[in-house]
């Protein structure tokens, strides 16, 4: 399957999480793991560039996205 790369805020992934965790778990469980996995990633990655660059005024954030129980 053809792959592709999209740029989002954290804040547009939250949402787009939100609204997934809406739908039927057995739906889109695997989809909501594959989207985490690639932000926390990033998110790590890019933490760990600023804190290279800058580490007297990095902060470490460990919660990476919020995420709601699938129902």
């Amino acid at each position: 399957m053809e792959q592709i790369s999209i740029n989002l805020t954290l804040e547009e992934v939250n949402t787009i999480l939100e609204s997934l965790g809406r739908l039927p778990y057995t739906e889109v469980f695997q989809l909501v793991h594959k989207v985490k996995a690639q932000a926390e990633a990033q998110v790590q990655a890019n933490e760990m560039r600023r804190q290279e660059y800058s580490p007297a005024i990095a902060q470490t954030n460990s919660k990476v996205l919020a995420s709601e129980p699938l129902a």
